[in-house]
């Protein structure tokens, strides 16, 4: 084969691979293009957030339980959209640890990266107290439990719970009438004896339950627990609702079972009476003298009448 036909040969592969190559990018460019001019700028978080001011927030770098000593190695400042930040957040650490001599611990569980609220820690140099659980204008009132009356220590702390009180209506006359009122309904459980970490997950029979309630409802209580029984029925999780009740009285625990209870009567066989005799209706009294001898007798009103049925009179 000639040189030339070769050399035409090898620049027309030549031109037609960059042909392809050329004519491939030409398609990709297109279709970017044509995609860039329809598809929606992209909106949502990340651009607001890139476009709203931003403060900074304390935050927990672990997870931090009940009674855990607050630290600035457990802690560390991010940055929060102003808008979105929560109420009682700290900018600086500086705002938490006031006196770096005096503790500050944890009274709430934090997750990790969550910011520290107000509420969910003590004050500088405070500690773990109950007094800093109870909600503005509530009270802390603690009820002697058993393993019953405490629902077998399934009670924890952040529960919810109502409380029954029974008492003797007549007491005083040595009577016997109980009666069961539902006294408080959702109330707070704070503690369990001296245990105040709701992340307690074991079960345990205590004696005393500690209770958010109010200054009116804590003198009930004070009052129902010297003069009768207290107790605790557990709500279900999420469960807020405040029901009508009705007291029960010891008459009818058993009430609607003895209505529906049938009584066998015993059938009462008819007797056929006895036919009246009209014996007394057939006789008359005749007096006999006998010299100075009187007898009185009866006798047939009808003396045609047979005495067979008559056998019972004298002289028959």
């Amino acid at each position: 084969m000639r040189r030339s036909t070769v050399l035409s040969l090898g620049a027309s592969v030549a031109f037609g691979v960059f042909a392809v190559i050329m004519a491939k990018s030409w398609i990709n460019d297109a279709i970017r293009d044509e995609y860039s001019r329809h598809a929606k700028p992209a909106t949502g978080f990340t651009a607001d957030f890139n476009r709203a001011e931003v403060v900074p927030v304390v935050v927990a770098t672990r997870n931090l339980n009940f009674g855990d000593r607050l630290s600035p190695e457990v802690l560390r400042v991010v940055e929060y959209p102003a808008d979105a930040i929560p109420s009682g957040t700290y900018e600086t650490m500086n705002q938490i640890f006031v006196d770096p001599a005096k503790p500050t611990v944890v009274l709430r569980r934090m997750a990790e990266n969550e910011a520290v609220l107000d509420y969910k820690i003590s004050g500088p140099g405070a500690r773990g107290s109950l007094s800093a659980l109870i909600g503005d204008g509530m009270r802390a009132v603690s009820v002697r439990v058993s393993d019953v009356t405490g629902v077998s220590g399934f009670v924890m702390p952040g529960d919810f719970v109502d409380v029954i009180y029974t008492r003797d209506e007549e007491s005083r006359r040595n009577g016997n009438n109980l009666k069961s009122d539902v006294l408080l309904q959702n109330i707070r459980v704070l503690g369990i004896d001296q245990d105040l970490n709701e992340m307690t997950d074991v079960p345990s029979v205590v004696k005393t339950v500690t209770l958010e309630v109010s200054n009116q409802d804590a003198q009930k209580l004070h009052l129902a627990q010297d003069a009768g029984k207290i107790s605790l029925t557990l709500r279900s999780a999420g469960d807020t609702m405040i029901e009508q009740t009705a007291s029960v009285l010891q008459q009818s625990i058993l009430a609607n079972q003895q209505r529906s209870v049938v009584r066998p009567v015993a059938k009462r066989v008819a007797s056929t009476p006895k036919p009246k005799s009209n014996t007394g209706s057939r006789l008359a009294e005749v007096t006999i003298f006998r010299g100075e001898e009187r007898d009185q007798v009866q006798v047939l009103k009808d003396p045609t009448e047979t005495l067979s049925e008559n056998s019972d009179l004298a002289g028959g």
